[in-house]
């Protein structure tokens, strides 16, 4: 059976029901844990999450787009690494020592290594892992045969929700870090104006893939519960688009990308007054003794 920590425990605070829109269409309840601040989505009755990322709508493992959903996503991807990559060299040297966690295709450690720096991954899609690997990218399964004090930077975008045990993976990544190293986290806002106005139907939900829904307090916590410090917490504007526009076609909305585009628009105006991103990446380093 699917292990997911916690999960062993009573369940009680249900607060959504919400739709696998992307594979199943199975219905997966989400539960609060207030001491935590997180939520977390039920999946105990499953032997294993592999066939839900079985779908050609799911574009972190696609190598080449293919509707104009993907191309546009892929040149927006394109637009957010450069960012990533400013964000990252306020913190490392050139040069440095970069394991992305859940690289996909490989599309950030290409973009880095173009830019001088030492890139190694982890991806468990064989498909993705792949496609690194013929580009000569250096991607393991998994963590386990990394060297500790290796890396001066680790960064998730988008897959500490997918981890069962995330708090397991923090404590890895704080061993694998030199002293000096940071750790980047991008994460969906479970306190997001998007997530309020669509509710149950909120694409970034994504169950039964995020195991794990955060708010900012919740990952603050976990993470320095764990040996680190938060430095800075920056928003992915762009992120709001796509998933408003995902989340207008959960809703069975007509021309749901020109109305994501709209609503994005709307939310992001509101973040000036709230800062309830849709995304958010945090930057943390090791505590300091």
């Amino acid at each position: 059976m699917f292990h997911v920590e916690l999960m062993s425990k009573a369940k009680p605070n249900k607060i959504l029901q919400a739709t696998d829109y992307l594979a199943s269409r199975e219905i997966f309840n989400i539960h609060w844990d207030d001491e935590r601040q997180i939520a977390w989505t039920d999946v105990q009755h499953l032997e294993t999450l592999d066939p839900y990322y079985e779908s050609s709508e799911y574009i972190s493992h696609q190598s080449k787009p293919h509707s104009l959903i993907q191309q546009l996503y892929v040149r927006a991807r394109y637009l957010m690494l450069n960012y990533k990559y400013m964000l990252l060299k306020k913190h490392i040297n050139p040069n440095s020592h970069i394991l992305d966690v859940g690289c996909g295709t490989g599309s950030f450690l290409s973009y880095m290594r173009k830019k001088g720096f030492q890139v190694h991954g982890v991806e468990k899609n064989a498909k993705a892992r792949n496609f690194c690997l013929e580009n000569n990218l250096d991607v393991e399964t998994t963590e386990t045969n990394l060297s500790p004090n290796s890396f001066d930077a680790i960064t998730l975008w988008h897959v500490l929700e997918h981890l069962p045990k995330p708090e397991m993976h923090l404590s890895n990544y704080l061993n694998l870090l030199k002293s000096n190293g940071i750790l980047a986290i991008a994460v969906p806002n479970f306190e997001s104006h998007d997530l309020i106005y669509y509710q149950n139907a909120w694409a970034a939900l994504d169950v039964p893939r995020h195991l794990w829904h955060f708010t900012p307090k919740g990952l603050i916590n976990m993470a320095n519960q764990n040996g680190f410090e938060l430095v800075k917490k920056k928003p992915l504007r762009l992120d709001v688009f796509y998933i408003s526009y995902l989340s207008e076609k959960n809703v069975g909305k007509s021309f749901p990308l020109l109305r994501g585009i709209l609503k994005g628009m709307g939310f992001s105006l509101k973040t000036f007054f709230t800062s309830k991103h849709s995304s958010w990446v945090y930057v943390f380093k090791k505590q300091t003794l």
